[in-house]
């Protein structure tokens, strides 16, 4: 049987127990984002009326458009912007 590479993997969804807590799904959550490249943004939603967690990798976009001294600004990092009034 051929085994299945877990970065070719979009999507999964888990349907959850009732009784499972949702700090317990950290781990699930911790080793798909490992295995996520630097192409790709992982998008976690837990439906709480159906028990269900989705994860899914989002494509990244390919232009950074904000850049700080000529280099690119990480998306966790914070811009100051000052304005000049002429």
């Amino acid at each position: 049987m051929k085994k299945i590479d877990d970065k070719k993997i979009k999507g999964i969804s888990i349907e959850l127990d009732h009784s499972i807590k949702l700090n317990e799904l950290d781990d699930t959550i911790n080793e798909f984002k490992e295995k996520t490249d630097d192409k790709h943004e992982l998008d976690v939603h837990i439906d709480i009326l159906n028990s269900t967690l989705h994860m899914k990798r989002v494509k990244k976009p390919y232009i950074t458009l904000a850049t700080k001294d000529g280099e690119f600004v990480k998306k966790s990092e914070e811009i100051n912007i000052k304005v000049k009034n002429d």
